[in-house]
């Protein structure tokens, strides 16, 4: 799991390994049939349908192990940091929990458990499902993976009450000064005496709370605080103690947010550069090990880059962390992609992406790497129903941490009407690669075609907001070179992506730059979408390839972000 938070009076079992397995292609997520076979190990975390006995297969999966507890205990927290697409867990035959938000992590309360062995069944789908909500539809321009995509624990709790998240946001950078909004659950006593202590070498205090709906907030400086930032990524720790229960929580001090058409850190104008990245691997799909974590961040540091869109989906926790350690600025956004009026009609569809957004902000909002809020990639923003579906996302997040800029990616850059409720506008265009076909070199159309979108928006909601270049870019297919420089060959990727950061680096219009893609991503594979336009099935607009080796553009990225 991921290092924060951290419960140190807890004796958490991880359930990370391997678990007995079993495939039911067709199957019903909904039914347990009786006397369930498992004929197979998987790993966990772990795509089942990365696997070469699975391999891109779609059904109902079986996940069952057993784990033993030294003493009983009144209730447990199983927590997970994210599956696909659906799951329901059962303990001892009884269902805990069920999920459908993909990516998500979430946790579910178990009923009294007694000590010795126990059995836990996982029921993974990661079918599509026709006439049902969901938050993942074949369309979709990535791979919708099925299994564990991040890591499993059991938490025994000993009392009537726990902490469950201390919540740090930045009230005053130049002071030090942070509020903890400190999230309790189980019975919580009117009145509740902690000790709070920021690092490890401060001096604990001892504070009585008054906790209204299970929370309660502290404001407190920090003492020998030092700023968060991508040149100095200091960190800080807290931690929360009650008699019973303690969290420590790992936080940065730094202020983000819009002026006029700037982007402002800590006070000072702030100048994206950087990558889109999916979650996926041809061996691992989602369920990235951390070496590769690592090699993603290395390579984006490598090329001068600063910041990394986490698309389309709530990220890895580790990942998140790393960012805050690395000094990686992140957007973080919840799941969707092209979603339009039809799926907008659907309560439930509506419910589920207010729920998992709420969810995404609730568990990343300790990072001061996370700068950006979003949701619902390229949705219909043109349409009144798109409106109105924004302003609840936006309302939800805001409600949830009014402490960062929130936005969207928008490909309705000539008639979206959303751009008034968001904090900045991010615009996703791809002009000589997406569109219809011109006499025109492909380069040529890079700059018309920014100073088009450019003109729209700051005439229709964002005359005085930052704009950001959130997707541009083009294919390559790795090893594939000519002379002319043909498209899908290196050399034209390379061309493009030149032209493209000239062009938006020239414009004092943007407040940064999102190059899509950082490597090449496995998407659908032969249906919901038009194949033609996903050679071996993948999107190949990366700059490095499945496996992180990197195309002729990698070096131009390089070169050029150095100098801005």
């Amino acid at each position: 799991m991921n290092d924060y938070p951290q419960y140190p009076t807890r004796k958490i079992l991880h359930l990370d390994g391997c678990w007995e397995f079993h495939l039911e292609e067709h199957g019903d997520w909904q039914k347990i049939p009786p006397g369930r076979q498992y004929d197979d190990l998987m790993t966990v975390p772990g795509a089942f349908d990365c696997t070469p006995r699975y391999y891109c297969k779609r059904g109902t999966a079986f996940y069952r192990r057993f784990f033993t507890l030294a003493e009983a205990c009144p209730e447990a927290l199983l927590k997970l940091g994210g599956i696909g697409l659906r799951g329901r867990f059962l303990i001892d035959g009884h269902e805990i929990g069920r999920t459908a938000l993909a990516y998500s992590g979430v946790e579910f309360v178990t009923g009294a458990l007694t000590a010795g062995t126990h059995e836990i069944v996982a029921i993974i789908d990661n079918q599509f499902e026709e006439n049902h909500a969901q938050l993942f539809y074949p369309y979709y321009d990535f791979y919708a993976f099925g299994g564990f995509y991040r890591s499993v624990e059991l938490q025994p709790l000993s009392c009537e009450y726990r902490i469950d998240r201390v919540q740090v946001r930045t009230v005053d950078y130049r002071r030090g000064k942070v509020r903890l909004n400190c999230r309790f659950g189980g019975t919580v006593p009117e009145k509740l005496s902690i000790r709070l202590r920021f690092d490890t070498d401060s001096a604990p205090k001892t504070i009585v709370l008054t906790p209204r709906d299970n929370q309660a907030a502290i404001e407190a400086t920090v003492p020998h605080f030092k700023l968060w930032s991508p040149a100095t990524p200091n960190l800080h720790t807290v931690m929360v103690q009650t008699a019973t229960d303690a969290v420590v929580e790992q936080f940065g001090i730094r202020e983000i947010k819009t002026a006029g058409r700037e982007l402002q850190l800590n006070g000072r104008p702030l100048y994206l550069k950087g990558f889109n990245r999916h979650e996926s691997h041809p061996q691992f799909g989602p369920a990235s090990p951390e070496q590769l974590l690592i090699e993603d961040l290395q390579n984006l540091k490598a090329l001068n880059c600063n910041f990394v869109r986490g698309c389309h989906y709530p990220q890895d926790q580790r990942f998140l962390e790393l960012c805050d350690r690395m000094g990686i600025l992140v957007w973080e956004e919840s799941l969707g992609w092209g979603n339009g009026p039809e799926q907008f009609a659907d309560p439930e569809f509506v419910r589920q992406n207010e729920a998992q957004t709420r969810l995404m902000v609730q568990n990343s909002i300790n990072h001061p790497a996370v700068i950006i809020w979003a949701f619902l990639n390229e949705f219909a923003s043109h349409t009144p129903e798109g409106r109105e579906l924004c302003r609840r996302l936006v309302d939800a997040i805001r409600e949830e941490d009014d402490s960062r800029p929130v936005t969207f990616a928008c490909c309705h850059c000539t008639d979206d009407i959303c751009a008034d409720l968001l904090d900045l506008v991010a615009i996703n265009v791809y002009p000589g690669w997406i569109g219809p076909g011109t006499l025109a070199q492909p380069p040529t159309l890079i700059k018309p075609g920014l100073d088009n979108v450019t003109a729209y928006f700051r005439q229709h909601g964002a005359a005085e907001k930052p704009l950001l270049v959130s997707e541009m870019g083009t294919c390559a297919i790795y090893g594939q070179h000519d002379r002319a420089a043909a498209q899908w060959t290196e050399e034209f990727q390379a061309e493009y992506l030149a032209e493209v950061i000239d062009r938006v680096f020239e414009s004092p219009e943007f407040c940064g730059l999102t190059i899509w893609q950082l490597n090449d991503a496995k998407s659908y594979l032969r249906i919901g979408a038009e194949i033609r336009t996903k050679p071996t099935a993948f999107n190949l607009a990366g700059v490095f390839d499945p496996y992180r080796r990197p195309k002729l553009a990698a070096d131009i990225v390089k070169a050029r972000f150095a100098v801005q």
